[in-house]
């Protein structure tokens, strides 16, 4: 099967009168609004995904995408750290939001629950209840999604395209800005080199430059995720032999952004 979903992307939520939704999750939660369609819904960035709030009305009779609905209350629950949770009760008291409920669940997470302008059970509970995502799924979960058969590799090669290659992508402002800063400071003219030039020079400072070397391949490593780890030291020096090459490919495709960079760093 195709690898399973990650998190939730979108949640929908359904009020008769917008504006007051639009209150209360902007102003009282303090989410941004992202897109606002009048009658329709209004959207709101919520940490990787979004939140949104949808007239019934409307979203039951719609022909572009599939419609959808929902009569009475529905339920929905914030991840707040547990220490916010006080401050957030006199929070909604500042608002005239009433506490409907409390909860105390097992090491010490709690749950305080209100009810938006529709009715919505709206919770602000511990970040840590569930405890379904390990430190290997959240890192997985940012990197960019290559579509690269892999199912008749190596175990290097298949670490290197299902694993190195995200994370570089990922981490490519990183490395960029990164290079650009050693540059400024040790490649005296780099901008105003031919493009050839640039090109050996970029290979020599991978080549010769311990320091940067090694911060970049110790971004790669806090990356990993543990199985990912294991991988990594079971065959250190020839993940390593990959991994510069890859870098240095990275940084020459991307000689201008380089050579910007290196210029706002003169200026």
């Amino acid at each position: 099967m195709p690898i399973p979903p990650r998190l939730v992307l979108e949640t929908s939520l359904y009020a008769d009168d917008l504006n007051a939704a639009e209150q209360f999750y902007g102003e009282v939660l303090g989410l941004d609004v992202v897109l606002r369609t009048e009658g329709n819904h209004v959207s709101f960035r919520c940490g990787p995904g979004v939140v949104h709030i949808f007239d019934p009305s409307s979203s039951r009779d719609r022909k572009s995408l599939p419609a959808h609905g929902a009569e009475g209350a529905i339920h929905v629950a914030f991840g707040v750290p547990t220490d916010q949770l006080a401050a957030w009760r006199r929070h909604f008291n500042r608002h005239d939001v009433a506490v409907e409920h409390t909860k105390q669940w097992g090491e010490g997470q709690r749950s305080i629950y209100v009810r938006d302008p529709a009715g919505n059970s709206v919770e602000l509970v511990s970040n840590t209840l569930w405890s379904t995502t390990s430190r290997g799924e959240r890192l997985k979960r940012v990197r960019p999604v290559l579509n690269l058969d892999t199912s008749e590799s190596g175990p290097v090669e298949r670490f290197q395209n299902e694993t190195l290659r995200p994370i570089l992508k990922l981490l490519n402002p990183t490395i960029l800005r990164l290079v650009a800063e050693r540059l400024s400071r040790y490649g005296v003219g780099f901008a105003d080199m031919d493009r050839t030039d640039q090109r050996d020079r970029l290979r020599n400072l991978m080549k010769e430059d311990g320091r940067l070397k090694r911060t970049l391949l110790g971004m790669v490593v806090g990356h990993l995720a543990e199985e990912e780890l294991e991988t990594y030291l079971a065959h250190k020096d020839e993940v390593r032999r990959r991994t510069v090459p890859m870098l240095l490919t990275r940084v020459q495709d991307q000689i201008d952004v380089i050579t910007e960079m290196v210029q706002e760093e003169a200026t």
